[in-house]
């Protein structure tokens, strides 16, 4: 029969024997062993590998921009190209004679922009369908224009330049919603 003095003795911790104490050590240094070689092996992945990509690297942060404000701002752009080239009273030949811009305030002679378009960005414009004449519109013979609007990197898409684009409708008041 068990009595609560015998059930005591047999539950007593006695600690941790000589051999568990050892592979108890073993087990925590394989794993700390096996941490620090994965650590370092993806380590490698995240610094140059020599002197040359490494300055490389350093002159390629000299020339970080901000893309978030460099977003907002040829959004800005293109928002008030948009509604200035959505009007009827411009010509659809106006379209033809533009080309990719970094300066679309002085090249594209649009007074209301600001001249704070980022540098490493072209602002483009290229008609998806262009529409037809201003009399055949008025007719509801053809239907108006799609036009795409868009900035490029100059340098290409990197980490810190990405291009945007933007499609509107023109002559406006023959768009619909």
């Amino acid at each position: 029969m068990l009595n609560k003095k015998n059930i005591k003795n047999r539950i007593k911790n006695r600690g941790m024997t000589s051999p568990e104490l050892i592979l108890a050590i073993m087990m925590l240094s394989t794993f700390t062993a096996v941490f620090v070689l994965v650590t370092e092996f993806i380590s490698g992945f995240f610094q140059p590998l020599n002197d040359e990509a490494r300055e490389e690297f350093i002159k390629a942060e000299k020339d970080l921009t901000d893309v978030l404000q460099d977003h907002i701002t040829i959004n800005e752009t293109i928002d008030k190209v948009i509604d200035l080239f959505s009007q009827p009273g411009i010509d659809r030949s106006y379209f033809v004679n533009l080309s990719c811009t970094s300066l679309p305030k002085e090249e594209w002679d649009i007074p209301s922009l600001e001249s704070n378009f980022p540098k490493n960005y072209q602002l483009c414009i290229k008609p998806a369908f262009p529409e037809n004449s201003y009399q055949s519109l008025q007719k509801m013979e053809s239907r108006p224009g799609i036009y795409i609007l868009y900035a490029k990197p100059i340098n290409g898409i990197t980490f810190n330049s990405l291009p945007l684009r933007r499609i509107f409708c023109r002559p406006k008041p023959f768009c619909s919603l």
